[in-house]
């Protein structure tokens, strides 16, 4: 389906490649998580966390699939706003987008106060004063700012070179792990108090985020193929990563008795020495940069797909005819992340992030076989087989979430309702036509 979306002034451009797209699936998977997840997974699961965290990769591939599906038929900006758009509307569409709006913001803010704490404590200064950590909050906003305001494939560009620098230090603790792996063999690793239910929750949570490249298909060169490539391969090639490094830390660094809030940090030291530490804790900074740098990038873009619904004023809607850039959306991110980061407001919406993925996943989930079965009316074996694995595993998930998640998200939920409602009644009586 052809739905490129109108803007006011100027339009996107469609210029990232296969490559630009595996740099933002592949940011958007690897942020703060790994690096606290490999203690977190084995403390409930002791020797068996590598095992778990591969089978909740292989466990969470329905919902990729069933992405990628949805990929092939799109190829305008939205990503799952413009999935449950075809399927069901564009009040539910606003919905998605009004979610993803929301817990994208709280996490990028919560992440970019992450990182500010990883960089000071790699300059060793792990207690300094919050004037020294307002300041790196500030300069690493800013700085992503500034990356955003370039065209998209200058901002793949730059995420393909954050990639690499992160992937490089991490694959070599694999590599350096691989002879203590092997000569630790079957050796008995107990969890500190072991739950197979909290070790799979944490994992699955790990590999949320691949779905925020979706958003930028209408800035793709050919979306329809690239997307669920992209998708899918670094989704598979991340599961692999995460279970390896987990393996190698349980079979380097792990004690049951110890709480370690830095687990790659430990590993690194115990594989490296000092310099390792340091190392680590450089990677997890430009690991959490580039994450940020993706999540204001989606977030303008979902800016404009909510504004193209009719849900948002006008103002949004702008596109730079100079270098295809939606610098009114940029602009606006900045200012809401730097008011939360600031604030620590970001922690009353924080704990809308999973309970709101859960529900554009299943949003994606009911839209594929409504979409689907507008091509082929008999419907398809291997899509229902898809959309059922993919739905248990969300209710799953759903079963294991704090109650607090959906009372906030049912909050989120009337507010944008407002929103979209004021807004709507708003446009209808501009003398403009109605995008």
């Amino acid at each position: 389906m052809t739905s490129p979306p109108t803007f006011t002034n100027g339009k996107l451009i469609r210029s990232v490649g296969l490559w630009g797209l595996i740099a933002m699936v592949l940011n958007g998977l690897i942020g703060a998580g790994i690096f606290g997840l490999p203690a977190s997974v084995a403390n409930s699961a002791g020797g068996w966390a590598p095992v778990i965290v591969l089978l909740v990769g292989l466990a969470m591939l329905p919902i990729v699939l069933v992405v990628a599906r949805l990929a092939r038929l799109f190829d305008g900006t939205g990503g799952p706003i413009q999935y449950v758009e075809a399927a069901f509307g564009t009040t539910a569409a606003f919905q998605i987008g009004w979610m993803q709006l929301l817990s994208t913001t709280a996490s990028a803010a919560a992440n970019v106060n992450l990182l500010a704490d990883y960089a000071l404590r790699g300059w060793g200064m792990p207690e300094s004063s919050l004037q020294a950590h307002m300041a790196v909050v500030l300069g690493a906003l800013l700085l992503i700012f500034i990356v955003n305001l370039n065209r998209t494939n200058g901002v793949a560009r730059i995420l393909g070179v954050l990639s690499v620098m992160k992937l490089a230090p991490l694959a070599l603790l694999i590599v350096l792990a691989i002879p203590l792996v092997v000569s630790d063999g079957a050796s008995v690793r107990p969890a500190s108090t072991w739950s197979l239910s909290q070790a799979a929750l944490l994992s699955a949570y790990a590999f949320t985020g691949f779905e925020g490249a979706l958003t930028l298909a209408g800035e793709a060169r050919n979306p329809k193929r690239d997307m669920p490539r992209a998708v899918v391969g670094v989704f598979l090639a991340v599961s692999l990563l995460y279970a390896l490094l987990v393996w190698g830390y349980v079979a380097t660094a792990y004690s049951p008795s110890a709480t370690d809030t830095a687990p790659l940090s430990t590993m690194a030291m115990v594989l490296i020495g000092s310099a390792g530490a340091v190392l680590m804790l450089a990677t997890a900074t430009l690991s959490i940069f580039g994450n940020i740098t993706n999540n204001m990038l989606f977030l303008s873009r979902r800016l404009l797909a909510l504004e193209a619904l009719g849900g948002l004023p006008r103002w949004f809607g702008q596109v730079s005819p100079k270098d295809a850039v939606p610098r009114n959306a940029v602009i606006f991110i900045m200012a809401v992340l730097v008011g939360l980061s600031f604030s620590g407001g970001f922690a009353a919406l924080a704990v809308l992030s999973v309970a709101s993925r859960l529900i554009v996943y299943l949003g994606c989930i009911a839209a594929l076989p409504v979409i689907e079965r507008r091509h082929a009316p008999s419907g398809s074996v291997r899509t229902g087989l898809i959309v059922v694995a993919a739905a248990s595993v969300c209710l799953a998930l759903i079963a294991g979430s704090e109650a607090k998640s959906w009372i906030s998200l049912g909050v989120a939920a009337i507010i944008g309702i407002a929103v979209y409602s004021v807004t709507r009644a708003v446009r209808s009586r501009d003398p403009i036509a109605a995008t």
